[in-house]
């Protein structure tokens, strides 16, 4: 008799637990029906929001300053320096439109007092003395409308005077007067019938000069696009510098029309394979040589320098927008 209570109750637990067992069966069977269509329609949905590209534009960017050099010793040394903040790469929030309204001169005269209704670039301090060696690279990320006029348009320039300094064009006007690098009162000449870069999409831009051969080199996109021997020249300066234009020494501006992001000076010329990393990492790539850098201008938002020697520049007529191609060729 006790044997068999004892089963009976063993059984009994074992029945109970079956019995709940069959109940969560069931009680998974019904939420299955009664929601599985609802997850079927909502899953549906968005993947054909995803196939149609509503959700390309959904991405992360980089927030103004996110990433930057960081100097212990301040601006222009060159010891223990460090990427600082959060360096990934991303698509900034916004880069640089650039867009002059003019007269139908060719340029603006009296740096925007005469010809140019509209003139508009990033005016910088000039650089700690020294800072700018004979040797310099300058790269930025450019997306070209196209001729407004028949004048030329500058992307970067640090002109002191007219036979000294350096200034790089992005379109070198109908005739390409304006060669796509000046340095010294000398022209790299555009190449066969090109006088500007392509418009339409972004094109990465690498200006160089090194000192040591003599040899000034323009790379589109990290291929080849304009070079010569300039021989020994002298090119540090400590004028002030302008970005998104040409501003010609006490006479004339010559802007850019279109939009720019991440511009970078160095004071050295770059490898090609420190070309290549930075047409890799795109738009929102960080510089790739901390200690030969002289400025860093993302243009997110600001046209703040990153690089640490705080050259902060100031816009005129310049807007920073966040609605730009992503697509680079």
């Amino acid at each position: 008799m006790s044997y068999r209570r004892t089963g009976n109750t063993w059984k009994r637990r074992h029945v109970n637990r079956g019995y709940a067992k069959k109940e969560e069966s069931q009680s998974a069977t019904e939420f299955l029906i009664t929601y599985g269509w609802s997850i079927l329609i909502i899953a549906t949905i968005l993947v054909g929001l995803y196939a149609t590209g509503a959700f390309n534009n959904v991405q992360l960017r980089a927030s103004p300053g996110m990433c930057r050099v960081f100097r212990p010793y301040g601006p222009y040394s060159g010891s223990g320096l460090n990427l600082v903040g959060i360096c990934t790469k991303e698509l900034p929030e916004s880069v640089a439109s650039f867009n002059p309204i003019y007269d139908g001169s060719n340029s603006c005269t009296g740096k925007g007092s005469g010809s140019c209704s509209y003139p508009n670039y990033i005016k910088l301090m000039p650089f700690e003395n020294g800072a700018l060696k004979n040797s310099f690279t300058i790269t930025a990320w450019i997306y070209w409308y196209g001729p407004d006029s028949t004048h030329c348009q500058g992307i970067f320039d640090s002109l002191p005077s007219p036979s000294s300094g350096f200034g790089l064009f992005g379109y070198g006007g109908n005739n390409g007067a304006c060669g796509t690098l000046w340095i010294n009162g000398s022209y790299v000449k555009w190449p066969g019938p090109f006088n500007n870069f392509s418009k339409g999409s972004w094109q990465f831009i690498v200006a160089e000069y090194n000192y040591s051969t003599g040899v000034a080199a323009v790379y589109n996109n990290t291929h080849m696009f304009s070079m010569s021997n300039q021989g020994s020249r002298i090119v540090g300066t400590s004028n002030a510098s302008t970005i998104g234009a040409v501003t010609w020494p006490s006479s004339s501006v010559y802007p850019f029309n279109g939009m720019i992001a991440n511009v970078q000076l160095y004071n050295t010329s770059l490898s090609v394979n420190d070309m290549n990393t930075l047409y890799n990492e795109g738009i929102g790539g960080q510089p790739v040589d901390i200690y030969n850098l002289v400025g860093w201008w993302p243009l997110n938002m600001n046209a703040n320098d990153y690089s640490g020697n705080f050259n902060n520049g100031t816009a005129y007529n310049v807007s920073f927008t966040g609605s730009y191609s992503t697509s680079i060729p």
